[in-house]
């Protein structure tokens, strides 16, 4: 534990330092991480994932702002969207549209859930997202966490869907068929139940981890980050027999597992107390009583290296010189 927090302030001190150049760097990460997911899930658009591109735009996105990066990312989605048909990349936009109108008025601070969200799926640890949401944000990241989940299974019915979609696309000549085209895209795309089974189980989870974070009880991250792991591991075991949502139970048990781990280290590194020196005191004034509850963080200071000569030689005398007596 003393080496983790050790760790921690080392990190914190040397980004403190470095700041300007390392911010930079880690959103050109992130950023081409996200869009290599990207092109290895859906990658139908050759024009944007082509390398070149690909870390041109990595570039650009390290230095705007995060609303701006959630939108190019956005932008890099609906674009291979439309090459597999235009009704559904319509589709898509006009849905976009209305998520992207109401993140930048309701959680513009909490939209890089947008992305976050797919890229977890494509990792296997969606898990994690609602966990560490329910942690560090409010409840109101339930809008933003929804909005990445709808994106994630928008993409993943394209992918499954691909040549089925193609053709209803290549028979719609007149504005009937348009429509026709359009809802029966839309039916495929609204006919899982596997989606709105994560959309509940994941804002029941945000929900219940902010809540019992919140309490005023020893250790109440670690027992949030427990008890939100057991729901969403229990909810999505039952959940998929019940509405026969297609899950594997294998990959839900092992980025359940994996998803704690990562939470449970988060929450130690965000939120570092020291229970055994809780102080419990009470004050007033003309209208009520107050009873606090004091639990001091856990400073650790980075050690510092100090070099210190034991057996220093001894300076040579100078030799006289000549003429002095």
């Amino acid at each position: 534990m003393i080496n983790l927090m050790t760790l921690k302030e080392k990190v914190k001190n040397i980004y403190a330092e470095h700041e300007f150049v390392l911010q930079p760097v880690f959103k050109f990460i992130f950023s081409f991480i996200a869009l290599v997911l990207f092109k290895l899930n859906i990658g139908y658009a050759p024009v944007v994932n082509m390398w070149p591109v690909m870390l041109l735009m990595a570039v650009i996105m390290a230095f705007l702002p995060k609303r701006i990066d959630v939108v190019i990312a956005i932008l890099v989605m609906v674009f291979d969207v439309y090459y597999i048909s235009l009704e559904l990349a319509g589709v898509v936009s006009i849905l976009l549209i209305v998520l992207l109108v109401l993140f930048l008025r309701f959680t513009p601070k909490q939209g890089i859930y947008l992305v976050l969200v797919p890229l977890a799926f494509y990792l296997k640890i969606p898990y994690v997202i609602p966990i560490v949401a329910g942690l560090v944000s409010t409840p109101v990241a339930i809008v933003s966490v929804t909005f990445g989940t709808i994106i994630y299974y928008l993409i993943d019915v394209v992918n499954k869907n691909s040549d089925a979609i193609q053709t209803i696309s290549k028979n719609a000549s007149g504005s009937k068929e348009t429509i026709s085209a359009v809802s029966s895209i839309v039916n495929i795309a609204t006919s899982n139940p596997s989606m709105y089974l994560t959309i509940v189980v994941f804002a029941i989870t945000i929900a219940l981890v902010y809540g019992l974070k919140r309490r005023s009880v020893d250790h109440s991250w670690e027992i949030a980050v427990v008890v939100g792991s057991i729901f969403q591991l229990i909810a999505f075991l039952v959940g998929g027999i019940l509405f026969n949502a297609k899950f594997s139970i294998l990959w839900v048990i092992i980025g359940s597992v994996i998803s704690f781990v990562i939470a449970y280290l988060l929450q130690l590194l965000v939120f570092s107390v020291d229970y055994s020196r809780t102080e419990n005191t009470q004050f007033e004034d003309d209208e009520y009583y107050y009873y606090v509850k004091a639990v001091p963080k856990i400073n650790v200071t980075a050690p510092e290296m100090n070099v210190k000569r034991i057996n220093a030689q001894r300076r040579k005398k100078s030799a006289p010189l000549r003429g002095e007596r």
